[in-house]
């Protein structure tokens, strides 16, 4: 078996396309409502890694405090450094880093618009 996606149930689907699109750059592959109601897309990564987005209209979380996420994604970049000018650039708050291992990585936490983590490494290796 193989991981095929990642789905996250959004608050805002077109808010949150746009920040997974123009922050963390993955491209839209497909969009469609599987019922009334429903919307999903899914992205996709360089090397085919996909998320799925869903929204359910009828179901909307309206407080923080009801949205906890269970969930950490993280995505490998090239400079630590350049993402945090980029992150500054759109506004987008660092929760937590950068942070620096003593075998080179460098990385830091961001939130996506359904407070879902997202950790953005430099130097990630398994």
């Amino acid at each position: 078996m193989k991981v095929s996606f990642t789905t996250i149930t959004v608050r805002d689907l077109e808010k949150s396309v746009k920040f997974y699109t123009e922050i963390i750059k993955l491209k839209e592959i497909r969009r469609f409502s599987p019922q009334k109601g429903i919307n999903i897309v899914f992205l996709e990564d360089e090397e085919n890694g996909r998320i799925e987005l869903i929204e359910y209209e009828q179901k909307k979380v309206k407080e923080a405090s009801d949205w906890d996420s269970k969930v950490s994604i993280g995505f490998s970049v090239d400079s630590i450094e350049d993402c945090i000018k980029m992150l500054e650039e759109n506004d987008i708050k660092i929760i937590r880093g950068p942070i620096h291992t003593p075998d080179g990585q460098k990385f830091l936490f961001i939130s996506d618009p359904n407070d879902v983590e997202i950790e953005l490494i430099q130097g990630f290796s398994l």
